[in-house]
């Protein structure tokens, strides 16, 4: 090959235009056996798997056969100099009306693991999203050899690289997400009680007796089931609505509540994702790459695959130092990355246990792993954890996500050019949330999108407007009294993580709470991410720090669905002396 030729050759390698064409319907479906409306993408649920390169110009399609309105918004991905591809209506594009078409283009500056989903009211729930993977161009400098040694396993995981398999999490409910919010309107409460977990849009309804809910139930369940007197949990192993009333500001309308919303279980056989692996050479390993996704509504799980390590190599996209873990903690919006040795042909179950005090809510998915001329065992695998996600054995390793570092280390400015401290609240009604002190209005959606006319001036309890680009900027989140975990994303750039805790955070900045917490915020290797939640305790707090370099119009919210719809969001001008002028085939009226 010619010197001319190579560079070519390498050129197109680098980085190409890749076309994806999108047609959602309504239609019905039963994922877990129960019919009901739904989305589908291209025919299929979950959408198809967008995959392409590092580097890679990127042109999605989205054709709307659907009798809704909505858009797509692509998680994690910063949108470098493409804000108006954000899918966010209201904010940087109008909604796809019924039979209308929308052209996303951007760049693919990152790899890693993300995902496509609706970003109108709660469609998430109704089955809008897919799986997005993004190859890294060239070699990268990998963590591989921190994990395993030798060419034999080297070649092997970088071969599970190039065909990492993406598993999209979710939980599931047999009604729509707007009869969901249209009975939380009349009722004036959240119905969080759901009928299914999905892997890969596959699962099944599971009822548990009361023999086999009071084996699983937690001491935090019988406390909060103690407020009611007589109160017990649900045959759909939920929370029952008087007990989730007692935590609402003001007393629900009961009888607007639909009785199968919470009650009336009905096992299925439904369908399980299984996942086929077989090893034709056995002088060769096997080693398997799942980009587990964290597609929930409102879920938060322990994932785990029986007796097998799971290396856990990356978080929403950003590597980390690999760190060798039984299970882990995933919830909405978040994305981990990991890395598993097979060598025992065998069936093993991948479990994903919902942690979340208002449900005991499990599924699974099988790991179907056969090695050529050797027998696969049909013993049953062992667990590391239970239906609630709790340990079987004292020797069980969890993730510890607070303690996580990038890989290679990417140090952080020392100082920053504001910071910026916020209240989360809930609403006079149990349905409204806000991020900063004030519910960002639903009808916000239905607005022409603020990045075509910004407010450089705007600066109000859901509004942060900075001013300058290239700024540093802190956020500090305060989360009083008691409530449930808020995983907190936040669109455009990525943001480090400083810190967790709980307690009365007092101080105005990082360096006062610095000084005053010696080792409590990490300002040397904080780990990067899109996505990251607070923690379901009294009087806690979050802390980030973020760049503010890519210049738009971006939000800020509470990654549970019904937070969101709720109002749980602020919106954040970044850089507005930098704004891009949006190309005509944005700003111009839509169909």
């Amino acid at each position: 090959m010619s010197p001319m030729l190579w560079m070519l050759w390498q050129a197109a390698l680098v980085a190409c235009t890749r076309h994806f064409d999108l047609t959602l319907t309504w239609e019905k479906a039963a994922p877990d056996g129960i019919q009901r409306d739904m989305f589908k993408i291209n025919g299929q649920f979950p959408g198809p798997t967008l995959e392409l390169n590092e580097g890679d110009d990127v042109v999605v399609k989205v054709n709307n056969l659907s009798p809704h309105n909505t858009t797509m918004h692509y998680h994690g991905i910063e949108m470098l100099g493409t804000p108006w591809s954000d899918g966010v209506p209201g904010l940087t594009q109008n909604h796809i009306q019924p039979g209308c078409k929308f052209t996303y283009r951007w760049k693919a500056t990152q790899h890693g693991s993300f995902y496509y989903h609706a970003h109108t009211q709660s469609q998430v729930n109704d089955g809008l999203y897919g799986a997005l993977v993004i190859h890294p161009a060239g070699d990268k400098a990998s963590s591989y050899e921190l994990i395993a040694n030798g060419s034999r396993s080297l070649s092997a995981i970088k071969k599970a690289e190039k065909h990492r398999i993406p598993l999209l999490l979710s939980d599931w409910r047999h009604v729509t997400s707007m009869d969901e919010w249209a009975s939380s309107q009349k009722t004036g409460m959240e119905t969080p009680c759901f009928d299914s977990i999905l892997v890969n849009g596959k699962g099944k309804v599971q009822c548990s007796s009361k023999d086999e809910q009071s084996k699983l139930i937690s001491d935090e369940q019988k406390a909060i089931l103690g407020l009611i007197p007589g109160a017990e949990l649900t045959d759909k192993s939920c929370l029952p609505p008087e007990v989730i009333a007692a935590f609402a500001p003001s007393p629900p309308d009961f009888g607007a509540i639909p009785k199968d919303f919470f009650y009336g279980c009905n096992a299925t056989r439904g369908s399980t994702e299984i996942i086929s692996l077989t090893q034709e050479n056995p002088e060769d390993e096997t080693w398997v790459m799942f980009d587990l996704i964290g597609a929930f509504a409102s879920a938060t799980a322990q994932v785990s695959i029986d007796e097998l390590i799971m290396y856990v190599i990356a978080a929403d996209g950003n590597d980390i130092e690999p760190r060798a873990v039984h299970s882990l903690l995933i919830t909405n919006g978040e994305r981990y990355t990991v890395l598993i040795h097979l060598q025992k042909p065998k069936k093993y179950n991948l479990r994903v246990s919902s942690v979340a005090a208002s449900q005991i809510l499990w599924g699974t998915a099988i790991v179907d792993f056969k090695m050529q001329g050797q027998p696969q065992s049909s013993d049953p695998s062992v667990p590391y954890i239970n239906e609630v996600g709790s340990n079987t054995t004292s020797g069980v390793i969890f993730f510890d996500v607070d303690n996580t570092k990038p890989y290679p280390p990417q140090p952080i400015p020392e100082t920053v050019d504001a910071t910026y401290k916020m209240t989360m609240l809930i609403g006079s009604e149990a349905i409204y949330w806000a991020l900063n002190q004030t519910f960002l209005p639903s009808t916000t959606e239905d607005q022409i999108p603020l990045l075509f006319a910004p407010e450089p001036n705007r600066q109000d309890n859901h509004t942060i407007t900075i001013p300058s680009n290239n700024s540093w900027v802190d956020y500090i989140m305060l989360v009083p009294g008691s409530g449930p975990t808020h995983p907190i994303h936040v669109h455009g750039r990525h943001f480090y993580v400083l810190g967790r805790g709980v307690g009365n955070f007092t101080w105005d900045t990082v360096e006062e709470a610095s000084k005053a917490m010696p080792g409590a915020l990490n300002l040397v290797d904080p780990p990067l991410r899109d996505t990251f939640a607070t923690l379901g305790a009294p009087d806690s707090w979050l802390v980030i720090r973020r760049r503010s370099d890519n210049p738009g119009v971006w939000l800020m919210h509470c990654h549970i669905q019904s937070h969101l719809q709720g109002g749980m969001s602020v919106i954040i001008q970044d850089g507005v002396d930098g704004l891009p002028e949006v190309p005509g085939e944005y700003s111009s009226p839509r169909c």
